[in-house]
């Protein structure tokens, strides 16, 4: 949309000029989006659990493509309200439930590279995206059609092409998956500890719901989530918008100025989260990179509230983007860190989702703070960008405060540290008698030293040799 946007700007041929869009129209039709994506959220996370990832991401992203292509026809600015609107379905289906796919495969000492990778991605389609809007102008008038509708066809068409490959590329899961041998298998579904999720674990649990939410924690990474992610989904969406009015670049020149940023972030999203995986520790690679781009937010106030450039020349103000893009490497830590202290397939949905709505919500809010009527000093959304990761920080290092005594409450009530709903799944679960056999030493042995961390959790002994397995 920020590309669209930029495409012959104040011209005819733009996408608010064509639409008719004022004041603070655009900021909406990003945010409506997000409206449908948050009540779906959880709803697709259990979709996703019952019928798998091979069958569930294929059909999302060929109903998202369509929709983006359709958004080339719209005459009006209700149509593409309406086209924004609908889009939130597909868009919910995506982040929260490949999350949740990437726990029932990795470990969660393994999870942060494989988000990372996931966040790379997204880094690499907003990067070759501007190349690819710079290009798609110059059909400007081609058909009959402006060249912001030409690249909600393309793009649209993209992401219907690679729906149908998709289908063949991804697995069900390591008790089910066809791809697998007898062997592979085997260490596909071994070589996870207690309370991993499976495709055995019950899909929903309303004990599970009301366990969840009733956690500290759950509302620590909601509110920190959103407040990163208000600074976040806004930079990417606006930040051509602004290198165009705020810093006055060409439209074509801030479009490439954006992609650049992206390209520069991919290698560093790959490095930051391997080496969270590396050194097993997260929350530390969380706050570093949000503590790191405070500054570009604050010079940007700072200019914005002069209402003056003074020293500071655009090109300078160009070259703080990109340690304020430094907040988005958090992510994949982050999402790994709370992957990992959920326990099973029912935790995962609702908890995952919960943290994940965090970022559907910042969507509506984050565009409001960029509204048309402040360009182009845009000194409201600089400022509140500056708080909000403040927030932020103080929200994610309180975390392992929180999480060590939910675990000290549930151990003193129940004599372990697992919720119930994991323990059930546990007696479901296709693991070897040998993998129960060590996991009831390390019990034991865990039990006599009276230690045990928040994610090594204690499961009684009955359990681990309960009679039910498959």
């Amino acid at each position: 949309m920020g590309y669209a946007n930029t495409l012959r700007a104040e011209t005819k041929y733009s996408l608010s000029t064509a639409l008719d869009m004022h004041g603070s129209d655009f900021s909406w039709a990003v945010s409506i989006t997000f409206f449908a994506v948050t009540v779906l959220l959880v709803p697709s996370n259990l979709l996703m659990k019952r019928v798998s990832g091979k069958y569930f991401f294929p059909v999302a992203i060929l109903l998202l493509g369509v929709i983006v292509a359709s958004m080339s026809a719209v005459k009006s600015y209700g149509g593409l309200l309406a086209a924004r609107f609908f889009l939130g379905v597909p868009e919910a289906a995506i982040p929260s439930a490949c999350i949740m796919y990437f726990s029932f495969w990795y470990k969660p000492s393994e999870r942060a590279v494989r988000v990372g990778l996931f966040e790379a991605s997204n880094a690499l389609a907003t990067a070759v995206g501007g190349f690819i809007s710079i290009g798609v102008d110059s059909l400007n008038g081609k058909g009959g059609m402006d060249s912001w509708r030409w690249l909600f066809l393309i793009e649209g068409i993209i992401a219907i092409a690679i729906a149908f490959p998709l289908a063949w590329l991804l697995l069900t899961y390591p008790e089910t998956s066809k791809a697998l041998t007898e062997r592979e298998r085997h260490i596909a579904i071994n070589r996870f500890g207690r309370g991993t999720p499976r495709s055995t674990d019950a899909t929903w649990d309303t004990s599970s719901l009301s366990q969840v939410v009733a956690r500290p924690s759950t509302w620590v990474f909601f509110v920190s989530y959103l407040c990163v992610q208000i600074v976040a989904s806004s930079f990417s969406t606006f930040l051509p918008i602004i290198l165009n009015t705020f810093n006055q670049f060409p439209p074509h020149k801030a479009t490439a100025y954006t992609s650049i940023v992206y390209f520069v972030v991919i290698p560093c999203y790959w490095f930051w989260s391997w080496h969270s995986d590396y050194t097993r520790e997260r929350v530390w690679h969380i706050l570093i990179p949000l503590i790191a781009s405070l500054p570009c937010f604050a010079v940007w106030t700072y200019v914005a509230s002069n209402k003056s450039y003074g020293s500071i020349s655009p090109l300078v103000l160009y070259g703080l983007a990109f340690i304020g893009h430094s907040s988005s490497l958090w992510n994949p830590p982050m999402l790994s860190y709370r992957s990992a202290t959920l326990y099973g397939a029912s935790e995962q949905a609702i908890g995952g989702a919960i943290t994940l709505a965090g970022l559907s919500i910042a969507s509506i809010i984050g565009p409001q703070i960029y509204s048309a009527s402040q360009k182009p000093w845009y000194i409201k959304g600089f400022t509140t960008s500056c708080v909000v990761l403040a927030v932020a920080i103080v929200g994610y290092a309180s975390l392992p405060f929180w999480l060590a005594m939910e675990a000290n409450q549930r151990k003193k009530a129940t004599g372990h540290t697992m919720p119930s709903r994991a323990l059930e799944d546990a007696l479901h679960a296709q693991v070897s008698d040998q993998v129960i056999a060590n996991e009831i030493l390390q019990v034991e042995g865990e039990v006599k030293e009276g230690g045990g961390a928040v994610h090594q959790e204690h499961v009684p002994l009955e359990v681990m040799k309960g009679e039910q397995r498959v």
